[in-house]
C-alpha cells in the first residue's frame, strides 16, 4: 500500500466543510438517508457556519460532531484533521510542542488536542494509555557488544519499556534514546498526571513540564 502523502491529505481536506462531510459520512453513511424525525428519504444540507446538517423536508438537524472529540472544540476541523494526520503518519507519534508549532495554536490547545487524539487511538487500537505510577526504562538488544557496557553498538535495537504499577506493561522499539524520541513515546502512551519513575538519563529531564510527576532512581 502506498503511503498517504501530505499533498493527498491537503487535496482531500482543503477546508472545514470537507472535514465535516467526512465526519458525516463516517457517522451517518453520507447525507442521504431516512430522516429520523419525518421518516422520509431525505438529503441533508450543510447548515452554513454551524457544524450540522438539515433535512430537506422537515428541517430536522443532525450534528455529526456530537459525541466525538470535536464536539466542544472551537478549533477548526482542518487543524484537528492535520493533527491526526501528523500523529498517525509519524512512526513514533508527535509531541504537543510539535503540534503547537505545526498548527499555530497555543500549547494548551495543542496539548488538549493531542490528549484527546491519543485517547481515541488507544480505544481504537485496544491499547489504552498507562496511568498512575509508571516505571520506565530502555535497553539495547542484539548486535555486537561495544566495550564493557555494551550500549550503543552497531546493529543493536533500542527497546523502551513502560510498566504500570499493578497493571499493564507496554514496550516500544525506538530508533534512539534522544530526548525528543523518548518523551514523545511517553506523551503518546501515558496519561498526563501520572507519576513516572526513571533512571537519571538526561533524555528524561523536563517531564514535569509536560504534566507528569517525575522521580529518578540512581
Amino acid at each position: 500500500m502506498s503511503k498517504y502523502t501530505f499533498k493527498e491529505f491537503q487535496k482531500e481536506y482543503p477546508d472545514d466543510a470537507a472535514c465535516l462531510d467526512r465526519i458525516m459520512e463516517m457517522r451517518c453513511g453520507g447525507t442521504q438517508f431516512e430522516c429520523p424525525a419525518c421518516k422520509r428519504q431525505s438529503k441533508f444540507h450543510r447548515m452554513g457556519k454551524r457544524r450540522g446538517y438539515s433535512c430537506q423536508h422537515c428541517g430536522h438537524h443532525i450534528f455529526p460532531c456530537v459525541g466525538t472529540i470535536f464536539e466542544k472544540s472551537r478549533t477548526p476541523l482542518t487543524s484537528w484533521f492535520f493533527a491526526m494526520y501528523l500523529m498517525t503518519s509519524t512512526r513514533h507519534g508527535v509531541a504537543a510542542k510539535e503540534l503547537e508549532r505545526q498548527l499555530g495554536v497555543t500549547y494548551k490547545t495543542a496539548w488538549r488536542m493531542a490528549k484527546e487524539i491519543r485517547k481515541h487511538m488507544g480505544k481504537v487500537d485496544g491499547d489504552e494509555q498507562l496511568s498512575g505510577t509508571v516505571e520506565i526504562d530502555e535497553t539495547y538488544i542484539g548486535g555486537k557488544r561495544a566495550g564493557k557496557r555494551g550500549r550503543g553498538a552497531e546493529g543493536k535495537t533500542v527497546v523502551m519499556g513502560m510498566l504500570e504499577k499493578d497493571g499493564d506493561v507496554m514496550t516500544r522499539v525506538v530508533p534512539n534514546i534522544k530526548k525528543k524520541t523518548l518523551q514523545t513515546i511517553i506523551e503518546n502512551n501515558i496519561q498526563s498526571g501520572s507519576e513516572l519513575h526513571t533512571d537519571e538519563l538526561l533524555s528524561y529531564r523536563g517531564l514535569h513540564k509536560k504534566g507528569f510527576t517525575h522521580k529518578t532512581i540512581n
